[in-house]
């Protein structure tokens, strides 16, 4: 009795407007997926998209947005990055959102609203789409008998998705200064881990074919994202434990099958 549902055919933004929220979450996106990363004029329509919200939220009187930004916006990673680091996207995906990112800054200073730009790094849990890798991974080992790979030694700072939701929600209801936020997991883990871990649960028995793929151009390394700015602020949150997060999510897929 608390959630409105609003559906994007019908006349949404007069409802919008109606129904004037204080707050407004932006996560929606078009052309998340890899082929569709370079391919600016999908991605441009994500702009127009944003304008359209940003008009709902002067007529509504939203006195905060909150967006959900990428680490995409830093370009090549190797390392723990910080909001101190110059952005510099290498994909249309990116490009885009640092578009945004300076739209909305000039949106919200000029009809003085607070706005929360958070940079999201790897996250992984229950009902992720079937084209990211977990459940990639999970699915060959379901479906066949070996998998070609990379090396992996990329490290990646994966955030489980329920730990990510109530860091969300505590941006939501506490007093956040307007800014740029990287939002992350504190730890890292290699591909090779990840998926190894994967096998013995789901088919221990698979074979992995570690170096018989090339890692491609550019190619980050390590992915990690310092939080250090927003935990000074929300204070500091803590996580789920990596294998218990890892095995719940398996096991949601497993359920599925």
């Amino acid at each position: 009795d608390r959630i409105i549902w609003v559906d994007i055919e019908d006349d949404y933004s007069a409802t919008l407007i109606r129904l004037q929220p204080d707050i407004l979450v932006h996560s929606a996106w078009i052309g998340v997926g890899a082929n569709d990363r370079e391919s600016f004029k999908l991605q441009a329509e994500n702009i127009i998209f944003f304008i359209e919200l940003l008009e709902i939220a002067r007529q509504a009187k939203v006195k905060k947005i909150l967006f959900l930004g990428s680490q995409s916006e830093y370009g090549l990673i190797n390392g723990r990055v910080s909001e101190t680091k110059y952005p510099q996207a290498n994909s249309a995906y990116g490009a885009v959102k640092l578009a945004c990112l300076e739209l909305l800054k000039v949106f919200a200073t000029l009809n003085k609203i607070d706005w929360i730009w958070l940079r999201v790094f790897s996250l992984f849990g229950e009902k992720e789409g079937n084209n990211w890798l977990i459940p990639t991974i999970v699915n060959k080992m379901l479906t066949e008998d070996q998998m070609d790979l990379t090396l992996g030694e990329q490290n990646y700072a994966y955030m489980y998705i329920k730990d990510f939701a109530d860091t969300i929600c505590k941006v939501i209801n506490m007093s956040v200064p307007s800014g740029v936020y990287n939002i992350s997991a504190s730890e890292t883990i290699t591909l090779k881990a990840l998926v190894m871990k994967i096998r013995d649960i789901i088919n221990p028995g698979f074979k992995l074919n570690f170096g018989s793929i090339a890692y491609r151009d550019n190619q980050s390394m390590y992915i990690e994202g310092d939080t250090e700015k927003l935990y000074s602020v929300i204070g500091k949150q803590n996580q789920t434990d990596f294998n218990v997060a890892l095995q719940q999510t398996l096991m949601s897929y497993l359920n599925q099958s």
